[in-house]
């Protein structure tokens, strides 16, 4: 009569597929973890126990029962080794200690008083289906072993402490799983909230720095402002000397007048002179005295004249220069008129970058405030994850 190897392991074997260990010497960022859904070998958990033929006796039975007291149970099968019956021990006892036990069943097949439609779970089939189904069945059968096979063979038996221990097993993994996902969930918030500060540090930084842009800026302005006011006092300072410029070009036109009025007043006088000159030399004797003072009146004509044409020339000289002086500052003017344009684009430039950098301060105030929000969130959250890792531990 064929029989299984009687194997039982005392500590299960649990199998988790696609776990990645992080070690201190990995890079710094956080390496995501991902596991699957732990598999269950269920050839750790399954026993073997007798088989017995369609043609085996119940006496029969009793004595393969008593061959092995951990033998929960009997299984029927063909030749070919497909389970067609299970037959437990409490209910093989239960019907040969009864008074006429011996002489109603102790002949009788095995086959007549096993149960024929016993639970089978393919050794492939998920742990988690195997449990419902085994914790689904009714009251009368709920300690009945489950059937273990492959491709319709049978390869043994699961005892409800079986499943009992299958279930725990799952539920263990299930709780480390849940832990790793709870400290991988803890060390991402932790780089969030790490993130997080860093963003709030960075947004008061930009609003410190913000604020020094928004001095420097006012400053700028201010200064600009003192320079416009600057280029305002010169081109009035530039007015009135082309003003004194006029001015003083009127006055050289007067004297030039001057001038020429006093050497035609020069040449009247010498021709007067000479004039006289002749007449004291037509006096003889008697005009000569005359003539020495028409003379000296001739010479001082003549000196008067050069006098009159210097005075002219200079004058002459002094006009041109004073009109270079003059379309000097007209020019001038024109620059600083230029440059004042450019010194009011500089003021508005600077109280729009001022706008500008005000507005970026306060959205960087908004962003640290925010962002603060959610480092506190971050915190709480962390610290109920630690607390549920405490918990499962």
């Amino acid at each position: 009569m064929p029989m299984l190897l009687e194997v039982k392991p005392d500590q299960p074997l649990v199998v988790l597929h696609n776990e990645e260990l992080t070690t201190p010497e990995m890079k710094h960022n956080e390496v995501r973890v991902v596991a699957e859904e732990p598999v269950i070998d269920l050839n750790d958990y399954y026993r073997q126990v007798p088989v017995a033929g369609v043609h085996t006796t119940c006496g029969e039975a009793a004595t393969m029962m008593n061959q092995d007291q951990e033998h929960p149970c009997i299984v029927l099968c063909d030749e070919h080794m497909k389970p067609t019956g299970l037959l437990m021990r409490e209910t093989l006892y239960r019907m040969l200690n009864g008074r006429f036990a011996a002489d109603l069943f102790y002949r009788k097949p095995v086959i007549q008083v096993a149960n024929a439609s016993p639970v089978i779970a393919d050794i492939h089939m998920e742990a988690t289906t195997i449990i419902d189904i085994a914790l689904g069945r009714t009251e009368q059968h709920f300690y009945d072993c489950l059937l273990v096979t492959e491709q319709d063979r049978l390869l043994g038996v699961l005892t409800m402490r079986d499943v009992m221990s299958l279930s725990r097993r799952l539920q263990q993994a299930v709780t480390e799983e849940r832990i790793r996902t709870v400290t991988e969930s803890r060390q991402e918030i932790s780089r969030i909230n790490n993130a997080v500060t860093k963003l709030v540090q960075a947004a008061n930084q930009a609003v410190h720095e913000a604020r020094e842009i928004m001095a420097l800026s006012k400053h700028g302005e201010e200064s600009l402002k003192h320079v416009d006011a600057s280029y305002n006092r010169v081109h009035q300072h530039m007015e009135s000397q082309g003003q004194h410029a006029d001015y003083m070009l009127d006055s050289i036109k007067t004297g030039s007048g001057m001038a020429h009025s006093i050497r035609s007043l020069a040449d009247q006088s010498g021709l007067l002179a000479l004039n006289a000159s002749i007449e004291a030399a037509h006096a003889g004797e008697y005009g000569r005295g005359f003539q020495i003072v028409a003379g000296e009146i001739r010479a001082l004509a003549k000196q008067t004249r050069e006098v009159a044409g210097n005075m002219s020339s200079l004058l002459e000289n002094i006009g041109g220069l004073t009109l270079q002086t003059v379309e000097l500052v007209k020019a001038s003017g024109t620059e600083i008129d230029d440059s004042s344009v450019h010194v009011t684009s500089g003021g508005a430039t600077f109280r729009q970058l001022n706008s500008a950098v005000r507005d970026l301060s306060r959205i960087a105030e908004e962003i640290a405030m925010e962002g603060g929000k959610a480092g506190e969130v971050a915190e709480h959250i962390r610290m109920k994850l630690d607390e549920m890792v405490a918990d499962s531990e």
